[in-house]
């Protein structure tokens, strides 16, 4: 009886240790924020495991204290995401990033927030041209 408990116990413990070893390598890890020449900004992260991991969604914020937004999904196995998403309109000039790993509905994974300045190259003709199409949607 005293083996069975010992065995039972180890047994125990390598099932959490093990759970936790697979939490941690499940963690994106936002390693570029830059700004393109196009006017973009692009996210760059990396994963030590993808198991379980079926797609990523992309958080932004605005200023240093904003709320998070979902900016864009991207699917397993693709670790940069264009951020393109009213970046002219906005009137900061500093975001800040998060990337999520998920199975289905669940959060595998939460990467630490990362912040970019960001230099706004748009015209007064794209502000236009982006206006106009927003009162077609």
């Amino acid at each position: 009886m005293k083996y069975e408990s010992k065995y039972f116990l180890l047994i125990i413990s390598l099932f959490l240790f093990s759970g936790v070893v697979v939490a941690q390598n499940s963690t994106p890890v936002i390693t570029d924020v830059k700004q393109e020449n196009d006017g973009t900004m692009k996210i760059s992260w990396s994963i030590g495991s993808e198991d379980g991991i079926d797609h990523y969604e992309i958080f932004r914020s605005t200023g240093t204290a904003g709320q998070f937004s979902h900016i864009g999904d991207v699917p397993r196995g693709t670790f940069v995401f264009t951020d393109s998403y009213d970046l002219f309109k906005t009137t900061g000039k500093y975001f800040r990033y998060q990337v999520k790993a998920l199975r289905g509905e669940t959060v595998v994974g939460l990467s630490a927030v990362v912040g970019a300045s960001y230099n706004s190259t748009s015209s007064a003709a794209k502000r236009t041209w982006g206006s106009i199409k927003a009162m077609f949607r």
